[in-house]
């Protein structure tokens, strides 16, 4: 899709403090949820999220200064539940005197981010939306090379690796896979979503062996 070559701003304007303030914030992220599902993110646009969050556009304005922002704000609270299993996941798995299955392994991360990518409003949309609007890719390029690392860093451990520039370029690629992974399970109801992340996990453990060995 076309985007703005010029610099955009994605910084919200006020972070809300009281609870009238961050209802109104948060009806104007949850209606731009709603509007990525419904009309897609090329008509989304600042005047539609007003009138669905029900207040005006000047309104809108003293939050975000443009529709790019939600969107931007709407991202970092996908990723912000998706870097939160993560976590929960590295939890589980970097317990000290565990030797975990690899494979099982990954296909529990892949899941856990396809439920909450699912359990969100407009989950998937705002996953897509990162990836297809240039202003906001920085975002999921961020969070997914953070997640990268953390990766790299828990197979190096578990597995006696050198954590090296090859070891962090395979995470860092199978990160992208992964995200892909789950979002060819939640595009295609055609498909048995639960098999296919069992594929996608046995395809990035085949991905991975090449560099820990297991």
């Amino acid at each position: 899709m076309t985007t703005p070559k010029r610099q955009v701003e994605l910084l919200e304007k006020n972070r809300p403090r009281q609870e009238r303030a961050k209802r109104t914030y948060e009806a104007i992220i949850n209606a731009a949820a709603e509007l990525l599902v419904e009309v897609g993110v090329e008509r989304i646009s600042t005047n539609l999220i007003a009138e669905r969050a029900g207040i005006t556009v000047p309104a809108l304005y003293r939050y975000f200064p443009n529709k790019y922002a939600v969107l931007y704000a709407l991202g970092a609270v996908l990723m912000d539940r998706q870097n939160e299993a993560f976590q929960r996941w590295l939890e589980e798995f970097a317990t000290p005197g565990t030797e975990p299955d690899v494979a099982e392994a990954i296909y529990s991360v892949l899941k856990l981010t396809y439920d909450v990518t699912r359990d969100m409003s407009g989950g998937l949309e705002t996953s897509l939306a990162l990836r297809a609007v240039e202003p906001l890719r920085e975002l999921r390029i961020t969070s997914n090379r953070m997640v990268a690392e953390q990766f790299a860093a828990y197979l190096a451990e578990r597995t006696g690796v050198s954590l090296d520039a090859e070891l962090q370029l395979r995470c860092r690629l199978g990160v992208e896979m992964g995200y892909a992974v789950v979002e060819s399970a939640l595009e295609d109801s055609a498909l048995p979503a639960d098999a296919l992340i069992r594929e996608g996990a046995l395809m990035l453990h085949a991905y991975m062996q090449a560099a820990v060995g297991n």
